[in-house]
């Protein structure tokens, strides 16, 4: 393998302990910040990133305050527990845990969440000051692949400014929550911004675009969608995608369940192994490129401190506003 491994949980490291910093420094102007998630129903993916939220704010003497209600619940109650969340100053960032049951509307939901405290921008007014950018609180995961980025030019001894400026970057997936916000971030740095998705691949044309690309990132949510002739010589690759795949014990070929045969071969795979891929093909770019995000350990890592640190400037900004 060719590329250098952007070592996520090692940036991960690095701001934790910048976030450490600046908490007891709020501490010490008299804030007590803090993340409240907000969960309606069971769904297992939800219900594994608020223990997730609620042990990074122990790592970090974050306060944390969780809020589950009901699948059942209705529309009103879910907003009157976000107006509580809005009036509650132990509470900096407001974290709404989707999916929401069908009678619940995501867009409700969110319009009610002061924007001061929406710390992984998914209100309107957020979402608009990043497009206009001016972000406030730029989403977590977007953000987390500035932060990689950006620490991996300077790693270089480039400048990150002059380096992006005009660059060809492709991002692979038009997501509201990561493809469309990293985008307009990239726009926001200047750089040449291609945005990629399922209906460009339908077309036949994705391979055009990333074969292009200085900057690829890869956020479809697609096991190995992207091989290694689909990148180009050098390029610096981010890779969002978390996939939970089940190994086929015959052949090799990865299966999104263990509850059918083998796609590939039509064996049993009831017994198989599971593997955590993400939306790169690992080993055949990392033979191509000059960087490359692991799976686990990439993006993923940090994401959870972009988050942070956002709370930590939400309680920033609550504190001047006092």
């Amino acid at each position: 393998m060719g590329a250098k491994i952007i070592d996520g949980k090692a940036v991960a490291d690095e701001v934790r302990a910048e976030l450490v910093r600046a908490l007891e420094e709020l501490r010490a102007a008299g804030a007590e910040p803090g993340i409240a998630t907000l969960m309606v129903g069971e769904d297992f993916g939800a219900g594994m990133y608020r223990g997730a939220v609620e042990k990074f704010c122990g790592e970090l003497g974050l306060g944390y305050r969780s809020e589950a209600l009901p699948a059942d619940a209705t529309e009103e109650a879910v907003v009157a527990t976000v107006k509580s969340l809005n009036a509650d100053a132990a509470v900096s960032g407001i974290l709404p845990l989707r999916p929401f049951p069908a009678h619940v509307s995501d867009s409700v939901v969110i319009d009610s969440i002061d924007p001061d405290k929406d710390v992984d921008c998914f209100h309107p007014s957020n979402m608009g000051r990043l497009t206009l950018g001016e972000p406030t609180f730029p989403p977590a995961t977007p953000a987390a692949c500035m932060e990689l980025l950006e620490r991996y030019l300077r790693s270089e001894g480039r400048d990150v400014t002059d380096t992006l400026e005009g660059a060809e970057v492709c991002v692979v997936g038009h997501s509201n929550t990561v493809g469309k916000p990293l985008a307009l971030l990239l726009l926001n740095r200047n750089a040449t911004t291609t945005v990629t998705h399922v209906y460009t691949s339908n077309r036949g044309n994705l391979a055009k675009h990333t074969r292009l690309a200085d900057y690829l990132v890869v956020a479809a949510g697609v096991p190995q969608l992207i091989t290694g002739d689909l990148v180009k010589e050098g390029a610096v690759v981010l890779d969002v995608g978390i996939n939970r795949v089940v190994v086929c014990p015959v052949c090799g070929t990865l299966n999104r369940s263990k509850k059918n045969p083998c796609k590939q071969c039509g064996a049993d795979l009831s017994e198989a192994q599971n593997k955590t891929v993400g939306d790169v093909d690992f080993e055949p770019v990392a033979a191509k490129a000059a960087a490359l995000t692991p799976v686990p350990g990439g993006v993923g890592a940090v994401t959870n401190m972009m988050l942070a640190r956002n709370t930590l400037r939400a309680a920033r900004l609550q504190l001047e506003r006092k």
